[in-house]
C-alpha cells in the first residue's frame, strides 16, 4: 500500500509531540483578471486540497470574486480508487450551487476505469486527451 508522507508522519507521531508546521502565509489562488476567462485545474489525490478551497470560495461562499466570475471551471481529479475521492459530497454541492454549465468535474479513477485511447488504466492525462477538442 502507498502512504501519504505528511498524514502518516502526523499519525505516527507520539501523542503530545510538538510539531512545527509552516506554509505559504497570505497566499491565495487568484482568479484571472478577465471574469469571463475559463479555468482548468488538474489534480491527483491529496493535491486536490488547494483546488477544493478555491472552488469553495467561488461556488459556496458569498464572495465578490464568486459573484463577478462568469467563466467556466473544469476540474480533472485523478485517484486510484473510488474510495480515494476526497470531498465528493462537497464537490456535488458545488455543482448544485454553480451556474448552468459553469462547473465541470471529471474523475480519472485509475484502478477502476479504462481510457478510450488504448483501453488501459484511466489517468488525468487520458481525460485531457479524450477531451482534447474542448481543452485546446
Amino acid at each position: 500500500t502507498k502512504k501519504g508522507v505528511c498524514s502518516n508522519f502526523l499519525c505516527d507521531a507520539e501523542a503530545g509531540a510538538q510539531i512545527d508546521v509552516a506554509g505559504p502565509v497570505g497566499k491565495t489562488m487568484l482568479l484571472p483578471k478577465d471574469p469571463n476567462a475559463d479555468i482548468i485545474m488538474v489534480a491527483t489525490g491529496t493535491g486536490i486540497a488547494p483546488f477544493r478551497g478555491f472552488l469553495h470560495r467561488l461556488f459556496m461562499e458569498q464572495t465578490v470574486a464568486g459573484h463577478l466570475f462568469s467563466g467556466k471551471v473544469w476540474l480533472v481529479l485523478g485517484v486510484p480508487t473510488t474510495g480515494g475521492l476526497l470531498y465528493k459530497e462537497e464537490f456535488d454541492a458545488m455543482m448544485k450551487n454553480a451556474g448552468p454549465d459553469q462547473l465541470r468535474i471529471d474523475y480519472a479513477i485509475s484502478r477502476e476505469q479504462f481510457n478510450t485511447i488504448d483501453g488501459g488504466k484511466r489517468y488525468v492525462q487520458h481525460v485531457i486527451a479524450e477531451n482534447a477538442n474542448e481543452f485546446f
